[in-house]
């Protein structure tokens, strides 16, 4: 797959298949492989979770408990969604406390995720990021195991991509102006 069309059709999947499988050599191949991402200093001020398929619907429990307290209903669909991935990666951003190094690492993780989200979709993996506004309560932090100095910014779900949607070109915008 030519890199111009993998960034022109990489799109997020959102149909789950409990039956599918990740593979996760695969995997980890592409996250080893998206860490040569641009990062200033050669910080790689990232990390990530791997929650496999075989522990999703415990990691559910845990996290649904927390997000949706006294909200059986949403527990049932969060288990019902997360069940269906093969694999749920946790993204962490290592928080700097200078102000222009912060945003680097922000911005170095974005290239990292991007990398990786496009290094996936050539494998045929789909992913999904999501940003849930639970990712800040300190009791989910803590499930994840994130530290006083990070954050989590989201979970890239992973699916297959063989019932992939084809999606209408993206509209592009003028999004460049001259100084």
């Amino acid at each position: 797959m030519e890199l111009q069309d993998a960034i022109a059709n990489r799109r997020s999947i959102k149909m789950f298949k409990r039956d599918m499988v990740i593979d996760d050599q695969v995997l980890y191949q592409a996250i080893e492989q998206s860490t040569y991402a641009p990062n200033h200093g050669m910080r790689q001020p990232w990390r990530v979770v791997h929650i496999a398929k075989n522990r999703l619907g415990e990691m559910s429990k845990q996290v649904s408990r927390i997000a949706f307290h006294h909200q059986p209903d949403k527990q049932q669909d969060h288990y019902n969604a997360v069940t269906n991935l093969g694999g749920m990666l946790a993204l962490i951003v290592q928080e700097d406390p200078r102000q222009k190094e912060n945003l680097e690492n922000y911005l170095a993780f974005g290239a990292f995720a991007q990398n990786l989200m496009l290094l996936l979709h050539e494998a045929q993996i789909g992913t999904c990021w999501k940003t849930p506004q639970y990712i800040f309560l300190p009791q989910i932090r803590n499930v994840f195991g994130v530290k006083d100095n990070e954050s989590l910014v989201g979970f890239m779900y992973l699916t297959d991509m063989e019932d992939e949607m084809h999606h209408p070109p993206r509209q592009t915008q003028n999004i460049m102006t001259q100084f």
